[in-house]
């Protein structure tokens, strides 16, 4: 056995502190839904608020990229605008930025 896959008593604290605080996040947010408001300004902030948190992860990730990051990223918007479907979004935009990045080294 190899160094790497020696689990620490560290390693599996961590790993059921982050378990711990994942469920936690998402029990929350069950437990939470039914004091959100349905209507009104902030029932509107409340359902923009996951792209605006994915547009602040995937932008700067994009840029930090180069050129690809962002023909990427555009593959990405063409193919969910044009799709719909999230999954092949990712797929479009992960795929060129691999293609891009074993054939031209980008």
């Amino acid at each position: 056995m190899t160094d790497f896959m020696i689990l620490t008593p560290e390693a599996i604290l961590t790993i059921l502190g982050m378990a711990v605080v994942t469920y936690g996040m998402r029990l929350g947010g069950l437990l939470m839904a039914d004091r959100l408001p349905q209507t009104g300004r902030w029932a509107h902030v409340l359902e923009r608020l996951p792209g605006a948190v994915l547009i602040s992860v995937w932008v700067p990730s994009a840029l930090s990229a180069g050129a690809i990051g962002m023909v990427g990223a555009a593959a990405t918007l063409i193919a969910m605008v044009a799709t719909r479907n999230l999954f092949a979004a990712m797929i479009a935009g992960m795929g060129l930025v691999a293609f891009g990045r074993y054939f031209i080294g980008a």
